[in-house]
């Protein structure tokens, strides 16, 4: 959960309570500072422990491995997965890119937006909202 507020909360201070206090120039520096190496490592944690919890609800299933993503939580995970790497790929981005620096207000609010959705995915899955069904045969 720690990492999942991480990965919605860093946008959200960088661009609601840095950025209006910042240049031009010095916001440029700010989102590369963040987003050079954090989002990274939040990234993989969450997909790490997002792949260990399906591995583990799978288990007791008698679902095949590749069958059970054909599952609705199977569906789930994999959504929330390409989530991840979304979000992944637009922090490298805002880390190296200048265009998307310069768009750093808007690339935030875009994370931030992915990141609750992603939140949302992985509480149902969580809470059991989607489970993982036996497998008849």
């Amino acid at each position: 959960m720690f990492t999942a507020i991480v990965l919605i909360g860093v946008p959200f201070v960088v661009r609601y309570v840095v950025i209006p206090q910042a240049d031009d120039a010095t916001t440029a520096e700010v989102v590369k500072g963040f987003y050079s190496v954090w989002p990274i490592i939040i990234a993989m944690v969450l997909f790490t422990s997002g792949l260990l919890n399906f591995v583990f609800a799978n288990a007791g299933s008698g679902h095949k491995f590749i069958q059970s993503f054909m599952t609705p939580f199977g569906i789930t995970v994999l959504l929330k997965m390409a989530l991840l790497l979304v979000i992944d790929a637009i922090s490298v981005l805002l880390g190296t890119n200048e265009d998307f620096q310069a768009d750093a207000e808007m690339w935030l609010l875009v994370l931030m937006t992915i990141g609750i959705v992603a939140l949302i995915l992985g509480s149902t899955l969580h809470r059991g909202g989607i489970s993982l069904e036996k497998s008849d045969g």
